[in-house]
C-alpha cells in the first residue's frame, strides 16, 4: 500500500512540474467545425519569445498579426518553441524559415494557407474585410 501511495505521489508531482514548463499556448479564437476534422484549427509553433511580437499590423491592413492568425485564419499560436512550423487542420506539417520575426513568419503562413483548399477562401475573405 505504501509503495502504491509513493508511486502515485511521484506521478502527480512529475506531471505538475511538467505543466509549468509547457509552452505558452494562445488558442485560436475561431474554429472551422463545419469541416468535420478532428482538430478544427491550425497550429503555429514559433520561436518568437512572446505574443507582443504579433501585435504589429499585417502589411497594408489595420489588423494585428495575432488577430489575423488567431481569428481570421483559425490558428493557435504556440510561442517559445524550438522551430517554426505550421500544422494544418488535416495534421500536415509545414516547416517554416528559421527567423524570429513574427511578421516574416506570418507572411509565410498566409502564403501557405492561401494555397490550401479551404485556406484560399479564408485569405480571400480576409483581404475583402481588410480593405
Amino acid at each position: 500500500m505504501k509503495i502504491v501511495l509513493i508511486a502515485l505521489i511521484i506521478i502527480l508531482t512529475s506531471n505538475s512540474s511538467h505543466g509549468q514548463n509547457s509552452p505558452n499556448v494562445y488558442k485560436a479564437l475561431r474554429f472551422k467545425s463545419e469541416l468535420g476534422l478532428q482538430r478544427p484549427y491550425r497550429v503555429l509553433k514559433t520561436t518568437c519569445k512572446n505574443l507582443d511580437q504579433f501585435q504589429v499590423y499585417y502589411p497594408e491592413t489595420k489588423i494585428s498579426l495575432e488577430k489575423l492568425l488567431r481569428f481570421h485564419l483559425h490558428t493557435e499560436i504556440q510561442i517559445n518553441q524550438q522551430e517554426n512550423k505550421l500544422i494544418s487542420m488535416d495534421q500536415t506539417e509545414f516547416q517554416l524559415k528559421m527567423t524570429k520575426s513574427a511578421e516574416t513568419i506570418t507572411k509565410e503562413v498566409v502564403e501557405l494557407i492561401s494555397k490550401m483548399y479551404f485556406g484560399s477562401n479564408e485569405i480571400k475573405e480576409f483581404l475583402k474585410k481588410s480593405k
